[in-house]
């Protein structure tokens, strides 16, 4: 392995080694103080930790991410109740973007990332565990770009001013779900506010404070406004007539429907799906993106 060297800036991420694996550990375990030489990213699968940097600690539940750097002095302490198992790759950073902020700011424990933050990690294990070279050699530039994306997520969340599901309160996110729910399944049915808040174990007072608060519309705007929010994207992934487009999104009048369409993108279905197969991109929804109405798996 290389001495840790100077990091320089660039238009992209430089590696001098890569490598990194899977480690299962009994209840009770431990890794002793040790100080970091290189940088560490740790996804936490299976139990808990408790990570101690520098005399402070963290407990980092399972999905939680760990990212060390070198120098620090740290030691961890497993599930006390059961088996843990993380994955892990060590690195040694050449040069780092240009855009990304200084170390001194990337955060130590992410307790919630990014769900694709578990699917970018795996595919890196994969890459590492077919080049038995790397330890002694640098990976090559399409690896270098995927852990680039991958501590790009961990290091800057929600960049662009999106609102994270994981922000939104649980009575507003179950709400959310039996929309996207009655949406996919049963787009017709009548959807109340009173069954919102049963879902939602709260009072509809609550929940309509919590939905002004995480998103800024009422429950039942929010509903309307999910069922706007699919109705765009099947206009231009779908040859359905406006009047079966409307009745897929919860629009028993297709009249209405252009209506609501028509106030809330300030042109009709059939202008708007003329406008997009013409190369125009869809006007900014509403809501946030990652509440579009099919996001569950």
């Amino acid at each position: 392995m290389s001495e840790s060297k100077p990091v320089s800036r660039s238009e992209s991420l430089g590696l001098d080694y890569l490598y990194g694996g899977l480690v299962k550990y009994r209840a009770g375990e431990s890794l002793a103080l040790r100080t970091l030489s290189d940088y560490e990213l740790i996804l936490i699968i299976e139990g808990s930790v408790c990570y101690s940097k520098d005399g402070k600690s963290y407990n980092v539940p399972s999905g939680g991410v760990v990212l060390s750097r070198p120098g620090f002095k740290e030691s961890c302490d497993w599930d006390l109740d059961g088996v843990t198992r993380h994955a892990y790759v060590h690195f040694q950073i050449t040069s780092i973007p240009d855009d990304w902020p200084d170390q001194e700011l990337w955060p130590i424990v992410i307790n919630q990332p990014a769900k694709v933050v578990a699917g970018l990690f795996r595919y890196l294990l994969e890459r590492v565990s077919n080049r038995s070279e790397w330890p002694s050699t640098a990976p090559g530039s399409n690896t270098c770009r995927l852990l680039e994306c991958l501590l790009h997520i961990l290091i800057e969340p929600n960049q662009e001013g999106g609102l994270a599901e994981a922000h939104i309160p649980d009575p507003a996110s179950q709400a959310l779900n039996m929309m996207r729910e009655t949406l996919d399944e049963r787009p017709t049915e009548l959807l109340s506010l009173e069954r919102l808040a049963q879902r939602s174990c709260t009072t509809e007072k609550h929940l309509c404070r919590l939905f002004k608060q995480s998103l800024g519309y009422s429950p039942m705007k929010t509903f309307s406004l999910l069922k706007l929010q699919l109705a765009m994207a099947l206009l231009s992934r779908s040859d359905l007539s406006i009047k079966q487009l409307a009745l897929r999104c919860g629009f028993e009048n297709p009249l209405y429907f252009s209506r609501v369409f028509s106030q809330t993108y300030h042109a009709s279905p059939s202008v708007m799906r003329r406008r997009m197969r013409e190369g125009e991109p869809p006007p900014l929804s509403p809501l946030p993106p990652e509440l579009t109405p099919r996001v569950y798996w």
